[in-house]
């Protein structure tokens, strides 16, 4: 399955808040979001417009293709939760917990 900006593989994690929403797009080892989005009825078929831990949204794979952990990569995120401008990150593959900014 090609990743894109409209498309989950394997979600777990979700978190919504204030109209935003952040899913664990496990499969692709990411984390997509949509920002402003007033009504969830209206999320299918929009494009995130949040991407954490990819190089773009047509990227996938863990450790970004399957490279050694580092701070700005995943590996199987599962879990998501936002605490004020903080995300925190279960990152299942890497045996961790990330914290980000919240961008």
């Amino acid at each position: 399955m090609d990743a894109v900006c409209d498309r989950l593989h394997w979600c777990y994690g979700v978190f919504y808040y204030e109209g935003k929403l952040l899913v664990a797009d496990t499969a692709n080892s990411r984390l997509l979001g949509w920002k402003y989005l007033a009504d969830l009825r209206l999320l299918h078929g929009t494009d995130a417009n949040v991407l954490i831990r990819q190089l773009d949204f047509q990227s996938k794979g863990e450790n970004r293709v399957y490279g050694l952990p580092m701070r700005d990569s995943l590996c199987w995120c599962y879990g998501v939760q936002v605490c004020g401008d903080k995300v925190a990150i279960a990152d299942s593959g890497n045996n961790r917990i990330l914290l980000w900014d919240l961008e």
